[in-house]
């Protein structure tokens, strides 16, 4: 298996230690030593770290998509908050300057910085009303449902605090991602130098020059992509995936993998599942396990030359 994405460095690695093992059998009592002075020790050791920064990328990652969940499920009671407020002014107090003073609303897909300014404005406005009503109107004003401005101000606070920990979630995120791949790059050059060596120690035709493990696909074709769709299902509280089938006759396995960037961001993706040929769906709830969550998938068509190539991204979310 070549090195196709983050999802096989690991497996990759492993085939190039049980390589590494043979050749070492073979030269005995030499061991294979690169120039660098790098031993199989030292591969199995970056393995292992790999695999600690790739899980702890993944807890960054999980840690990303909880702020991100918790961030979606504040905005809306703001924003129906500020909606009743804009509506309330135009209303019984249509008659006052307060109806030309009216903030704007946010998207919910603007910066934080938008969404900040947009409900200052909005406490703001509902703290000067009750501090200097119109003529005819008696403070506080209350909003339907019994919300005041004092809790409008609870729900601001715990919003900014969600945007200052997604913030620096997101950068402990990228340090993470960081550090996963100068360890990965460390070790892939490492790798190119020993297949290097290999073919230059034994000769040509020979097992382990035959049987050295490639850091590339084979040269060939690139797959067509599968078309992905997806649901989350209420019943087994799960997303429901289904895909296309693949008719590419090198067609080794799908494999299914999730990414809570937005958009999707094969950078940080990470394996679901992998199945074979003829297994067009899957349910799971993987990075959908809390309520308000969001995920993104994809379904790749992996073929026995290590080619492959994603589907469309879809995005499910668990009420």
């Amino acid at each position: 298996m070549p090195f196709s994405g983050p999802s096989s460095w690991l497996a990759t690695i492993d085939e190039f230690i049980g390589h590494w093992t043979d050749v070492n059998a073979a030269l005995s009592p030499s061991v294979m030593t690169l120039p660098s002075g790098y031993l199989i020790a030292g591969l199995q050791a970056d393995r292992t770290a790999l695999a600690a920064a790739i899980t702890a990328l993944e807890g960054a990652i999980n840690v990303v998509e909880g702020h991100r969940t918790s961030r979606d499920n504040q905005e809306e009671p703001i924003l129906a908050r500020m909606r009743a407020l804009a509506a309330y002014i135009r209303g019984p107090l249509m008659d006052s300057v307060y109806v030309g003073q009216i903030p704007d609303l946010v998207l919910r897909s603007s910066s934080s910085g938008l969404w900040i300014k947009a409900m200052d404005d909005h406490q703001h406005i509902w703290t000067t009303i009750n501090a200097s009503p119109p003529a005819g109107f008696t403070p506080p004003l209350i909003l339907p449902g019994g919300h005041t401005v004092a809790q409008f101000g609870t729900l601001v606070s715990t919003l900014k605090t969600t945007f200052t920990n997604l913030t620096q979630a997101d950068q402990d995120m990228d340090r993470e991602h960081d550090e996963r791949d100068q360890i990965y790059f460390r070790i892939r050059d490492e790798l190119a130098t020993y297949r290097a060596m290999v073919t230059g120690l034994f000769a040509e035709g020979h097992a382990l020059v035959l049987s050295i493990p490639r850091l590339v696909p084979l040269p060939g074709h690139t797959p067509d992509p599968v078309v992905l769709s997806g649901a989350w299902n209420a019943l087994n509280e799960k997303a429901d995936l289904s895909w296309t089938a693949s008719v590419d006759p090198d067609l080794a396995s799908y494999s299914v993998r999730r990414s809570g960037a937005t958009p999707y961001d094969a950078s940080t993706e990470t394996a679901v599942e992998s199945v074979l040929p003829g297994t067009l769906a899957i349910s799971t709830d993987d990075g959908l396990s809390a309520p308000g969550s969001t995920m993104g998938f994809k379904v790749y068509v992996v073929l026995s030359t290590g080619n492959e190539r994603g589907s469309n991204a879809v995005s499910v979310s668990r009420p």
